[in-house]
């Protein structure tokens, strides 16, 4: 009995140490060999300490560059050395220098002040009464204010708004932009530093910009685009001239006091398009005392270094911005406690818990607070360029940005780019900490970007919600004064020091291969805008296909585009060739219905998809994880010989059209054709590409017969594609662009889009397929023409397709294969031959073959081009050209050229 009481306490006592074990401590048969390492616990309170300490007004915001900021890197250098990590920085130290060369900031007192006819005192700060302008002169000034309209001269132009006005010892106060009939020489010549000079050599002490934009909560839809403030640089505004922007409480108020309207006069200015000035009888005072130069503030570095003799090179890196915004303009301290003291906090607790639970990592652990993130992400770059160990040997970095207010959700950037690795990221978690997780697609707004950047792994903790600017925003004191440790719940630093203990002790310890370059694939994949120039996928959606759904059949769905990450599919509407005059006037019915089953489509499936009609919907589209569907037209049979009708698709939201499908149109040879009809374009034919360049609307050659592409090279004034085209040196199939073409096509700017068809890309299976298929017609005693087989009898069309059909995938057999490998044989050529990789891109015809390459058998596998692409050596950012980049520019430059 005695035995079994023993036995028992044991086993309750190995299940108690259980629970204070890693995760994955057990998680393999390895694991039994190893010793067993106790879970680290970090301590919430003692994390919440730190933030305590780096967010008191002793450190003055941590703006990068000040003192303040380098004594709080000396805290965390000091915290990290008493967790028992090693110095990382340079020469040694715990540091490393980081430089800003245009390092900017305003010092106390900064003032505004109406002093007569009666005293009126203004607040700066954003969205309060006035700011003074970066790189104004520093002193303070005192004159009478005079309203100077634009303060612009220009008198070939016939525009003087200082002709009325003596500004000397005085304040000129003047309206954003410039008058609408300046001509274009004066609009390049007048920025915001000329109306600084101006003003000054006039004699003026100083000048305010009137900041006229309408507050955002007040915008209505018709409030009109906004006004761009100016802005100066360092060095550009003259010594002890200064330099505001002030807002309409300030305006009313200086003119309200001598009974005059600001917007009587700014009206007149722009109604009547003639210099409306005054001298207000105003007298005011301002004061500025802006900083710049060159500056230096320290990475702080702490490594814990690999006992693995095979993994110790390999690192994993743990960050996050130590720095916030300072002294505000308005006197207060942004003590920047969520954001980002927080990330110091779970650096310095998680180094202390591994270190008290004796973990002795396999690979080398590099815990990093950075310098500079509010200035552009500066130090986490700097670190980049000259990391602790290789960035092609650290497998993964962990950013930490605002984990210390919110609700418990673990909102996790870099989740989905980097899926394949974050699964086994996951295992380290246990079961309440992954019902936590919540991906966080496309964020890019931290310091783990930096890593992105350099095709390094990296994901980004927050917890909470994305900032709203909604009064229950789970960040509510985001870049405000009130981001005070009096905010912060230390309940939400333990999970955040628990959730990346547990990964590094997962991590730092697995004999997993966290190098795979499949990882660094996928991302650079995932991260690329990838576009795919054409299909044929809405003839399945008009017939009834769910595309919402995973389907067995069919190139392209919505779970599809998914896994290709496909940001932007042109969903091709069908003009097919007329077969009669009377089929050549219904072509246009045909293809609205189409553009109308796009927009039900997209309709039905808010949440996935989003119309797209410009570069900016697109980038929108992607930056809401939705692929972007663009409208396009295959076969300007479509618009029935009449510009009327092509602008109309062009307000139904087309933007990219084929001038011709397979044979000719009444205007334009197509490349079926056996001899050019019209010896190219017709003087028709080339209106359709004038107005077609006048509307925005990309043009393209694929189809194109050879006298067609080279007038239309000749006559566009901007970039044209062609969607879905090979190359006719590899297989020369008349569909395929010359080497001669692809030249032209790249003189222009323009793009080919590598299609997938195999016949297209292996000439070798056309002449097969074609020959097998006028056998197999003449055996079943059908016409041995595609067209005409359509119409034949319904129970003999099958029967002849399913022979056909059975003898071809016997006959493909004994032929060359087409794979991923020869598409991107294809994209090699046309790099080759242009000289670089600016004039290729992917146009699938998926859903208008039944036939694809191996390997690309739908949308969801076009990574495995990119793999191909890595394979052979491309740079990452000609991959994201090849992917999606180059139609994106040619998209933008033809919608930047649209006459308005």
């Amino acid at each position: 009995m005695k035995r079994i009481a023993n036995l028992l306490f044991t086993t309750l006592v190995f299940l108690f140490l259980a629970t204070l074990v890693s995760p994955v401590a057990l998680s393999s048969s390895s694991a039994a060999k190893r010793k067993v390492v106790p879970r680290a616990m970090p301590d919430g309170g003692k994390a919440f300490a730190h933030i305590k300490y780096l967010a008191s007004d002793k450190f003055q915001g941590r703006k990068s560059g000040t003192p303040e900021y380098r004594k709080a890197a000396e805290y965390v250098a000091a915290e990290m050395e008493k967790a028992g990590l090693k110095p990382g920085g340079e020469n040694g130290t715990w540091f490393q220098e980081v430089p800003f060369k245009n390092w900017t900031d305003f010092e106390q007192p900064i003032r505004l002040e109406v002093v007569s006819p009666e005293r009126r005192v203004y607040f700066a700060g954003r969205g309060r009464d006035f700011t003074p302008v970066s790189g104004t002169g520093s002193g303070i000034v005192k004159g009478g204010l005079v309203f100077a309209g634009y303060g612009v001269v220009s008198e070939k132009d016939g525009w003087n708004d200082y002709a009325a006005l003596d500004v000397k010892g005085k304040i000129v106060l003047v309206m954003p932009d410039l008058p609408a009939s300046l001509g274009n020489d004066a609009k390049n010549e007048w920025n915001f530093e000329k109306k600084v000079k101006t003003a000054a050599a006039m004699g003026a002490l100083g000048l305010i910009e009137m900041d006229l934009t309408t507050p955002r909560e007040q915008a209505g839809p018709q409030a009109g685009p906004r006004s761009r403030p100016g802005f100066l640089r360092p060095g550009q505004c003259p010594e002890g001239f200064v330099v505001m922007r002030a807002g309409r409480d300030f305006l009313s108020d200086v003119f309200y006091l001598v009974e005059k309207s600001w917007r009587d006069m700014v009206s007149k200015t722009l109604r009547l398009k003639k210099s409306v000035t005054a001298d207000l009888g105003v007298t005011v005072e301002m004061e500025a005392h802006f900083v710049s130069g060159e500056r230096t503030a320290p990475n702080v570095i702490g490594v814990l270094p690999g006992n693995d003799p095979k993994l110790k090179d390999e690192a994993l890196v743990i960050g996050g911005h130590l720095d916030h915004l300072g002294v505000g303009v308005d006197g207060w301290v942004y003590p920047g406690a969520d954001d980002n003291a927080g990330s110091a906090a779970v650096i310095l607790e998680t180094a202390r818990a591994l270190a008290a639970a004796g973990y002795k990592p396999a690979r080398t652990i590099v815990f990093g607070a950075w310098a500079g993130e509010e200035l552009g992400l500066q130090g986490s770059r700097y670190y980049t360029e000259h990391p602790v160990i290789p960035l092609e040997k650290t497998a993964l970095y962990m950013n930490i940005d605002m984990v210390g207010t919110g609700d418990s959700d673990l909102l996790v950037g870099g989740m989905t780019e980097f899926a394949e690795l974050y699964e086994v990221v996951k295992r380290g978690l246990d079961a309440d900490t992954i019902k936590k997780l919540r991906p966080r697609p496309n964020y890019r707004g931290s310091d783990h970007t930096s890593f992105w950047g350099k095709n390094v792994p990296a994901i980004s903790l927050r917890t909470g919600e994305v900032l709203t600017e909604k009064l229950d925003d789970e960040h509510p004191e985001y870049h405000l004064p009130g981001d005070r440790p009096e905010t912060i719940d230390p309940e939400l630093l333990r999970l955040a020091c628990q959730y990346h203990a547990d990964i590094l002790q997962s991590l730092g310890s697995s004999r997993e291969n966290l190098l795979d370059p499949v990882y660094r694939t996928l991302f650079l994949h995932r991260e690329a805008s990838v576009v795919d120039m054409h299909c044929d996928t809405i003839a399945r959606f008009m017939a009834g296909e769910d595309l919402s759904q995973d389907l067995p059949k069919g190139h392209i769905d919505i779970p599809k585009l998914k896994r290709g990450a496909v940001d932007l599919e042109v969903f091709a509407c069908f003009a097919p060739p007329p077969a009669n005059e009377a089929e050549k006037y219904r072509s246009a019915n045909g293809v609205f219905a189409q553009i109308e089953a796009v927009n039900k489509l997209v309709e039905k499936n808010p949440g996935d998809l989003a119309l797209v009609r410009s570069v900016d919907e697109a980038n929108a589209a992607r930056n809401a994880s939705k692929t972007g569907v663009l409208i396009a037209i295959e076969g300007g049979y479509a618009i029935e010989n009449d510009l009327v009708l092509l602008r109309e698709f062009y307000r139904a939201g087309v933007r990219l059209m084929t001038l011709t499908h397979w044979t000719a149109t009444d205007w334009a040879d197509a490349s079926g054709d056996p001899q050019a009809v019209h010896r190219g374009l017709t003087d028709f034919g080339e209106s359709v590409v004038r107005e077609m360049n006048r509307l925005g609307m990309v043009i393209d050659v694929s189809h194109a017969h050879d006298e067609t592409f080279w007038d239309v090279i000749r006559l566009s004034k901007v970039p044209v594609v062609a969607s879905h085209s090979g190359c006719r040196a590899l297989s020369p199939h008349h569909r395929n662009l010359s080497d001669e073409m692809l030249k032209a096509l790249a003189e222009n700017g323009g793009v080919v889009g590598i299609c997938f068809v195999p016949a297209f890309l292996q000439s070798e299976l056309d002449r097969a397929e074609t020959g097998l298929f006028e056998k197999t017609a003449g055996e079943h005693r059908l016409p041995a023409d595609r067209a005409a087989i359509e119409k034949a009898e319904p129970a003999a069309r099958g029967k002849f397709y399913a022979d056909f059909e059975k003898r071809w995938a016997e006959l493909k057999k004994t032929l060359p294969v087409v794979d991923v490998k020869t598409v991107v044989d294809h994209i090699d050529h046309v790099v080759k031959v242009t000289g670089d990789a600016d004039h290729v891109g992917l146009g699938s015809d998926f859903d208008g073959t039944s036939d694809t390459p191996v390997g690309l058998g739908n949308v969801g596998l076009l990574p495995n081009i990119t793999k191909e692409l890595v394979a052979r050596g491309y740079k990452p950012e000609d991959i994201r050209k090849i992917l999606g980049g180059n139609f994106l520019r040619v998209f933008g430059a033809v919608e930047r050229a649209r006459e308005k």
